[in-house]
């Protein structure tokens, strides 16, 4: 898979004004080619984009819901939402948002809710999965949806601080071939 295959929106984590709806709504209008995924990301969140693609490699190009199902402990996708740390749709999906009443017609409030209430009215995504424990909290920031930092993360959530972003991207040696900037000030060695 390319990477041009997935589109992802970055935002904060406030979007309970219809930011989400606008987002996914707007896209088959603006982009001059379809694709196979379109995911949503919070700001504080890295994302390791190869082990996403891989990821969803095998997974289907329709209908599909991927994230980090809410509540922590679950496992099941079909109960709940996905975290808004960062969720992925199938193209078809976005393009159901933009045609469908469903969403057009519930856009405020907690948005992360609303895209799993949306897909549940309108029967949509039969095709959800759960990346746990690939994608997950920062440790010690949330006890039921942290843990350690592993090798084959996909997402790390809840980074707040500048500590935390430096020692995930030391973690995954993001940083190793840096070279020394005036943009910065923080010791990455």
């Amino acid at each position: 898979m390319r990477f041009n295959d997935i589109i992802v929106l970055n935002c904060s984590e406030n979007m309970n004004s219809g930011k989400t709806y606008t987002y996914f709504s707007t896209l088959p209008q603006i982009l001059p080619t379809r694709y196979d995924y379109v995911m949503k990301a919070d700001d504080d969140v890295y994302l390791r984009l190869a082990p996403l693609a891989s990821s969803l490699q095998p997974l289907p190009r329709v209908d599909l819901y991927y994230g980090f199902v809410i509540p922590c402990p679950s496992m099941n996708p079909f109960v709940h939402y996905m975290s808004g740390m960062g969720f992925v749709l199938s193209w078809d999906l976005v393009e159901w948002i933009r045609r469908s009443n469903i969403p057009a017609n519930n856009t405020y409030g907690p948005e992360d809710k609303l895209v799993g209430q949306w897909l549940n009215l309108g029967n949509k995504a039969k095709n959800r999965f759960s990346n746990k424990p690939k994608m997950y909290d920062y440790p010690g920031t949330n006890g039921k949806c942290s843990h350690e930092l592993i090798p084959n993360t996909i997402a790390v959530h809840r980074l707040k601080k500048w500590e935390q972003w430096i020692n995930v991207l030391r973690f995954f040696n993001v940083t190793k071939q840096l070279q020394p900037s005036s943009l910065y000030s923080i010791s990455i060695d």
